[in-house]
């Protein structure tokens, strides 16, 4: 049966490649993750630090607005309604274009009328509702209002006003200016935010004022923009996906409270979706990467291996094959080298050269025993044929001649007086000693025919097994059939003595064990070989019984057949009877040949 593959040495290979490559892929994948959450984080982190440097810009534009004005307000109160503030337009101009981040710087009025303008304007405009006029004229320091949408600019601009008193305190003109949030657009430019990233300003209810970086051509074709949700995003100061009313696009936002305008709110808008599947494709790439080198190592190994141990194992492994197959001159070829595998190639080479020394020996040995046997079986045959003769020619010779000696003694008695004592005693004894002599004689004609059958010698195989089967059936209660050919001629006398003895012990353990009411004998020729078939209806017989060692009546029925070169073989099955098969060569092997002229 075939191992699985887990259970080869290629399957257990590739087991410990995994189990060692399993760390480092388990590390590479923890690294990846922390990696991605790193890498998100970090760009939560900085969008966070990207709002609070726009919202510490913001302080330090509205700080320089506020700082313009107070240096202003001084000059102008030096130097009275002369100074070229209020006289020379050009002065306002070239102070606005040194301070791009404001929209317009300007005089106006106690009463909120606008005096002088650095940026031209179309007609004057008044400024008693503005809330930075109205809170720098209730104050003595720069005013801040709130961003408005520029009439003017018509974009959101913070205004801030510091009223200018005389030395009575009472106000002799507004100084104004208009911060404008399109600095925001620069500093996002100058940000070199990645693509997708933008920056707004919003309200706290979430209503864009502007916005700066990549520009979303929704975006740029939307008037009112809206992010619902951005104020609670300033309590947390985490992200969350939110959605650009108006446009309908989905960012990830961070925010921070504006410095300086705390109505105001900063936040930075992330293509997250897309930082996500950027670090989504670098982690899968590294796991990709591992499992490339993996597998390259996988096949680098594997080949290092087919090339420097598998390949030597496998013809190890079929050099002992064909010896366990009986082809003894199979050697390994040993690798070039001194390595553990040409050691173990020398080993194996050592132990079968032994093997085969050790089998030539066994091989010698036991033909010389089976020749011994040979020799020995027929020497037994040839003496029990001789103890046989002897005993039934001389020994039965001898006791008819006493027999035929006891009858002349009992002519002696006197025929005139049969009745005397003597004579009756004599008659008696006479009587009683040719009984025993009778069975005596019938005593060593059977031990006779046990020693060696003369019906074996006189009529032939065929003749003797039928007067087995007879004899059997006449002190048992088997049926025996026998079906024979006639064999005599094509059998010389050992092989016909080594088929009737195998009969015998055959129909001797049917008597003793199978418990059968019928045997068939079956005697087949051919031109080559005679087939003797003895089946039982008994018991019948186990398989490892057949097989084994512990029957010394089967072990010596082996030996018989294997002494003239043939096979013998035993079927059955509990219940099913047994059924014992010889098939032998009808020419006699070399050492039986020799054995039968020996003896």
């Amino acid at each position: 049966m075939k191992r699985s593959y887990f259970f080869q040495l290629r399957g257990r290979l590739l087991f410990l490649i995994c189990l060692a490559t399993l760390p480092a892929f388990l590390f590479t994948f923890f690294v990846a993750e922390n990696e991605r959450t790193a890498t998100l984080a970090r760009m939560e982190r900085d969008a966070l630090h990207l709002a609070g440097l726009a919202s510490r810009e913001h302080a330090h534009q509205v700080r320089g607005a506020r700082e313009l004005l107070s240096w202003l307000g001084a000059k102008l109160a030096r130097e009275g309604p002369q100074s070229p503030i209020m006289t020379d337009p050009d002065f306002l101009q070239a102070l606005l274009a040194g301070h791009p981040q404001l929209a317009n710087i300007g005089v106006l009025s106690p009463d909120g009328q606008v005096l002088a303008s650095a940026y031209p304007l179309a007609s004057n405009r008044s400024w008693k509702d503005n809330p930075a006029y109205l809170a720098a004229l209730r104050s003595r320091e720069v005013a801040t209002g709130t961003y408005l949408i520029s009439p003017i600019f018509e974009r959101p601009t913070l205004n801030h006003a510091f009223a200018v008193r005389d030395a009575d305190g009472q106000v002799i003109a507004v100084l104004f200016n208009g911060l404008d949030l399109a600095w925001l657009s620069e500093m996002a430019r100058q940000s070199n935010l990645p693509d997708d990233f933008s920056m707004f300003i919003a309200d706290r209810e979430g209503h864009v004022l502007t916005y700066g970086g990549s520009v979303d051509p929704q975006l740029a074709e939307t008037t009112e923009l809206h992010i619902p949700g951005i104020l609670s995003l300033s309590q947390s100061r985490h992200g969350k996906m939110l959605e650009i009313g108006g446009a309908g696009i989905r960012r990830y936002f961070v925010a921070v409270e504006l410095e300086e305008a705390s109505e105001l709110l900063v936040a930075v808008g992330l293509p997250y979706d897309r930082v996500v599947r950027e670090t989504n494709f670098a982690f899968y790439r590294t796991l990709a990467g591992l499992a490339v080198l993996t597998l390259f190592t996988i096949v680098a190994v594997f080949i290092a291996a087919e090339l420097g141990i598998l390949r030597g194992i496998r013809s190890l492994a079929r050099t002992a094959q064909r010896f366990g197959a009986g082809e003894l001159s199979a050697r390994a070829k040993a690798p070039r080298g001194h390595n553990e595998f040409a050691s173990l190639a020398a080993t194996f080479n050592t132990m079968a050269d032994a093997l085969e020394a050790r089998h030539r020996e066994a091989v010698d040995g036991q033909a010389r025993l089976r020749a011994l046997a040979s020799r020995l079986q027929v020497a037994h045959e040839t003496e029990a044929a001789r103890i046989a003769r002897e005993l039934h020619d001389e020994i039965g010779q001898m006791l008819t001649s006493l027999k035929i000696d006891l009858l002349r003694l009992q002519s002696h008695c006197p025929a005139s007086e049969p009745n005397m004592p003597c004579a009756t005693a004599l008659q008696e004894a006479i009587g009683t000693m040719n009984q025993q002599i009778d069975t005596a004689v019938d005593f060593v004609r059977r031990i006779s025919a046990d020693l060696r059958p003369g019906v074996l010698d006189k009529l032939g195989l065929t003749a003797a097994l039928e007067w087995l089967a007879r004899k059997i059936e006449a002190r048992t209660d088997l049926v025996i059939e026998v079906e024979a050919d006639n064999v005599d001629a094509a059998c010389d006398e050992f092989l016909s003595v080594t088929l009737f003895r195998i009969t015998q012990e055959a129909l001797t353990n049917v008597v003793r064990h199978a418990r059968a009411d019928m045997v068939r004998i079956s005697l087949v020729t051919t031109e080559q070989e005679a087939v003797l078939t003895i089946c039982d209806d008994g018991l019948g017989i186990a398989m490892d019984a057949a097989e084994g060692s512990g029957s010394l009546g089967i072990i010596g029925m082996r030996e018989r057949a294997m002494l003239v070169n043939g096979r013998l073989s035993i079927n059955g099955a509990p219940g099913q009877g047994t059924t014992v098969t010889v098939t032998v060569p009808l020419q006699l092997t070399p050492e039986a040949a020799d054995a039968n002229l020996t003896g």
